[in-house]
């Protein structure tokens, strides 16, 4: 029985930890393509899309209706330990 407990919980962590890789890569994805997309729209960001190494925090400042945030995005770049920030939609 507790055997059967054990193989549950263990089961149960994997199946979370999936979830929150998988969601932490959807988000990068995310912070990446609205980098570039202020790199090629406002010349802003330089390059900052190509040298993205972590996201740090996404905090959704404003909701829309048709399923967009407005997000506030700071993360790390290539060879710089200076928090970077941008503000995002998607």
């Amino acid at each position: 029985m507790t055997s059967g407990l054990v193989k549950f919980g263990l089961f149960g962590a994997a199946v979370v930890g999936i979830g929150f890789w998988v969601a932490e890569g959807v988000e990068r994805k995310n912070v990446r393509e609205c980098l570039e997309r202020n790199s090629q729209q406002y010349g802003i960001g330089r390059q900052h899309h190509v040298y993205l190494t972590d996201v740090i925090e996404v905090e959704v400042y404003r909701s829309y209706g048709d399923g967009t945030a407005t997000r506030f995005v700071k993360y790390l770049i290539q060879g710089s330990s200076k928090l970077q920030s941008a503000t995002c939609r998607w």
